[in-house]
């Protein structure tokens, strides 16, 4: 009568050489994607910027435009103090997108 063996499947070196390649494209694969959500947040961030510069002088613009001065104190007043904040807030995400 004959006898069955098994045989427990090692990996190869050739099959660990190509498991190891694999996992260096995955690793590469994930550096790419996360250096392109940086650049995208970048990106999003210097236009989010620009166009609450634009809102705010155009806030400004119009206060003036109503000759009370009053209004146009205030609308600077609103304007100074958002920009002071919101370049702390700005340049903090920047550094934090940059590294």
């Amino acid at each position: 009568m004959a006898t069955a063996t098994t045989t427990t499947p090692t990996a190869t070196p050739d099959a660990a050489t190509e498991i190891e390649a694999v996992a260096q494209r995955v690793r590469d694969l994930g550096e790419k994607v996360a250096e392109q959500a940086k650049q995208n947040g970048l990106n999003w961030l210097e236009g989010y910027e620009k166009m609450l510069t634009d809102l705010l002088e155009l806030e400004e613009k119009a206060a003036k435009g109503t000759g009370s001065d009053w209004a146009t104190s205030l609308a600077s007043a609103h304007a100074n103090y958002v920009k002071a904040t919101s370049d702390v807030v700005f340049a903090a995400l920047r550094d934090r997108l940059k590294t």
